[in-house]
């Protein structure tokens, strides 16, 4: 059965349409909840999309109080309701209801295997707020009818730094609505399952009930299927469904039709009006060629294409001109020297200036007296013919700097065009996986954007945005979780003014840190405080790295020598081995193993040692061949194969003391100067922490293929952390204090 619903909205002018898929067949197996319930007062829908990884008890109450809750919010949401504030009121009432239910143990469910999404499509906006991973599309039809596409959920994902059962909803997504655009949540991962292209035509083109049959029809009818369609549709998209319910009245028509045909008229009146414009061109048609349809200087200005060839052609005859006078003047003023140069000439001259100063006087009286014999209406039309020839040359130039700026301008136009088309196909293949392809299309519209013109304040804003949106889109594909505001457990300066953790290590769910001091201190979670696990006895010796296993703690001493900590007796013990060369260690399977870089002429190495109660003795070369280099070897991770990291990013793994033929994946931006590395024999991952970028990585740990990576402003002088895998959290020791991220990475 297909549930199919719709309201109206915005005064007629546009239409909500809603279907979502339910069980056809008691044989058919459904692993959550969907439900989809109309707002009438409101022209809209509230809806909700839920499953948990296990089906039991509680999982059921869980679902259970989704469903009360969804149908309060859709009971209580009336015309007068704000739309925004109610859905804040419901999540919150959402979020104290499942918390409150954790608190008392009603159930125990663990918040990773719940996935869940619920929202409200009301009037001309919608708000989302989501919790897990699902599928949510939302297809934004723009002017240009081309869609625009996006992955919600993807952006509660990462807004969502750290979900607990304190607040299971606690990203919010609000966005106004369009006739045109179209909303689809599933359980299943649709983007593989149908081609892009079929998708997207599905949900643009067919209705919400004719969508959510054929999608369908993509899956096995025995799975368990979850789907719920939203569409917004215009006055043309609504104009059958207007018909089956009803004519319009001829009277509407007929003003409609009046209220258009006054708006042309008003248009054509408009563009009648008497124009500056059009007195330009008159007085250019009156002074044009008579053997030309045009006049000769825009003859070749349209020619040409461009009013420069113009410009430099009358340039070049203008110079040979002037070339030629300053030529003749030249020979003149030769003459001149010469001839001053005889006094009978000097006579002549002088006799000769007087009589043409006289002639040139009587000369200069008879034009005057000519011209007062000119009629009048011939010297107003002299004037005239000079106005005009001012005003042809003013309007040639005004004419060829128009074209000029509004060739410049369209050429803008289309690149900002082409820009965003390049973005959109980018987004549509980052959210169909094709990565490669949208990493080609982004380098091409960054490229692009470098070329756009900056010469107004307005083109620096619109290419700085660009920028800004084309960042954000390269850390979608550069799998960057930023987190902009990380949970801060705890700050050591609040014990201990100046100091801050050299390393970081956890031992029975503890967190110990080895601080500059020379100290050791413990985080006690419940007063959220750190306390001194070693004093005194301990200072001065300041950590380099520290390693934990089976409950005893070690650490490298800046002094080049391995300590063993008893945080119960709260003391401090040498362990027999040292070397100031030593950068890093790890103590697995009852050994210590320690990382030796390349350095004064003596090879590089990882040593191993035997234990022996508290102390390591047995020194051994533990790597037999090797190719690379370890003149940047700078950490080491041990799970029965040995792991060194370069500061280069780069990780060499040793298996039985072989150099083995694997490599890490490529990052954006490429690592430079990386400081730790981490695994543990339960992990898949290896994680890479790069304090100059504020960035930990993590790749996987059998195939060397890059996962993601974690980033925080907040996280300056970043020195070491700790991942516990089992309770999906990652913590990093920065300076004096301790932050706590969520795991997003582990499924």
């Amino acid at each position: 059965m297909y549930t199919k619903l719709g309201t109206r909205a915005n005064g007629m002018a546009s239409e909500i349409k809603a279907a979502q898929y339910e069980p056809q067949s008691p044989d058919e197996h459904i692993r959550g909840v969907s439900i989809l319930l109309p707002v009438q007062d409101r022209g809209g829908f509230v809806f909700m999309l839920a499953y948990t990884k296990k089906e039991n008890a509680d999982a059921e109450l869980f679902l259970q109080i989704l469903n009360d809750q969804i149908h309060r919010l859709a009971d209580s949401f009336g015309k007068e309701a704000n739309p925004q504030h109610r859905f804040e009121q419901f999540l919150g009432a959402l979020n104290e209801t499942l918390s409150s239910h954790v608190r008392e143990g009603r159930f125990l469910l663990p918040i990773e295997h719940v996935h869940a999404l619920v929202g409200v499509a009301s009037s001309r906006q919608m708000f989302l707020s989501g919790t897990g991973e699902l599928t949510a599309l939302f297809l934004h039809k723009k002017p240009s009818q081309r869609y625009q596409i996006f992955n919600l959920f993807r952006g509660i994902q990462t807004e969502q730094s750290l979900p607990t059962w304190e607040k299971t909803f606690a990203v919010v997504l609000d966005g106004d609505l369009h006739p045109g655009d179209v909303f689809c949540v599933c359980d299943r991962d649709l983007q593989q399952a149908i081609p892009p292209e079929e998708l997207n035509q599905i949900l643009c083109t067919l209705p919400p009930v004719s969508s959510v049959e054929k999608i369908r029809q993509y899956f096995s009818h025995k799975d368990g299927f979850l789907l719920t369609v939203v569409k917004v549709s215009g006055p043309e998209s609504s104009a059958s469904s207007l018909d089956a319910r009803g004519a319009v009245l001829k009277a509407d028509v007929s003003v409609d039709e009046l209220q258009r045909m006054e708006s042309e008229t008003h248009d054509l009146l408009e563009d009648q009006r008497p124009k500056l414009s059009s007195l330009i061109q008159s007085i250019m048609r009156w002074i044009k060629n008579p053997s030309s349809t045009k006049s000769r200087i825009l003859q070749d200005l349209n020619a040409r294409d461009s009013a420069m060839v113009a410009i430099k052609r009358v340039g070049r005859i203008i110079w040979r001109i002037m070339f030629f006078l300053g030529k003749r003047s030249w020979k003149h003023t030769k003459l001149t020297i010469k001839t001053l140069a005889n006094p009978q000439e000097r006579a002549r001259l002088k006799k000769r200036i007087r009589l043409n100063k006289e002639t040139g006087l009587e000369y200069i009286r008879s034009l005057i007296h000519r011209s007062q014999r000119i009629p009048r209406a011939t010297q107003f039309l002299i004037l005239g013919i000079g106005v005009a020839v001012i005003v042809l040359t003013i309007g040639i130039s005004f004419l060829s700097e128009s074209q000029a700026r509004s060739a410049e301008e369209k050429t803008y136009r289309e690149r900002l065009t082409t820009i965003d088309d390049l973005m959109e196909r980018a987004a549509g293949a980052v959210i169909y996986k094709d990565e490669d392809q949208a990493r080609n299309l982004y380098v091409n519209a960054q490229t692009m954007i470098a070329e756009l013109p900056t010469d107004t304040p307005e083109r620096a804003s619109k290419a700085a945005t660009l920028n800004a949106d084309l960042e954000n889109a390269l850390d979608e594909i550069r799998h960057l979780v930023t987190i902009p505001n990380p949970p801060l457990l705890g700050d050591l300066a609040n014990l201990s003014d100046g100091v801050f953790g050299n390393s970081l290590i956890q031992r029975s769910g503890a967190l110990y840190v080895f601080g500059s001091d020379g100290r050791v201190y413990t985080f006690n979670r419940e007063s959220k405080r750190f306390e001194v696990v070693i004093g005194d006895e301990a200072k001065g010796v300041p950590a380099l790295s520290s390693s934990e296993e089976e409950g005893r703690l070690y650490f490298l001493g800046q002094d080049g020598a391995v300590y063993f900590v008893s945080a119960e007796d709260a003391t401090l013990e040498a362990t027999g081995a040292g070397n100031a060369a030593w950068v890093d260690m790890e103590a697995y399977a009852n050994r210590l193993y320690v990382l030796r870089p390349t350095s004064r002429g003596q090879e590089g190495q990882i040593l191993r040692f035997d234990r022996s109660g508290s102390k390591f003795s047995g020194e051994s070369n533990w790597i037999t061949s090797r190719t690379v280099s370890f003149d940047a070897a700078i950490s080491l991770a041990v799970d029965g194969n040995v792991y060194v990291l370069m500061k280069d990013g780069g990780v060499t793994r040793f298996v039985s003391g072989s150099e083995e033929g694997w490599n890490v994946g490529v990052v954006d931006p490429t690592i430079t100067s990386a400081t730790k590395i981490w695994t543990n024999p339960e992990s898949k991952y290896l994680y890479i922490l790069e304090p100059a970028t504020n960035r930990l990585i993590v790749f996987e740990k059998e195939s060397g293929e890059f996962v993601v990576q974690y980033r925080s402003g907040a996280f300056g002088d970043l020195t070491d952390f700790v991942v516990d895998e089992q309770g999906y959290t990652i913590y990093l020791l920065a300076g004096s204090k301790i932050y706590s991220i969520a795991a997003s990475h582990i499924k």
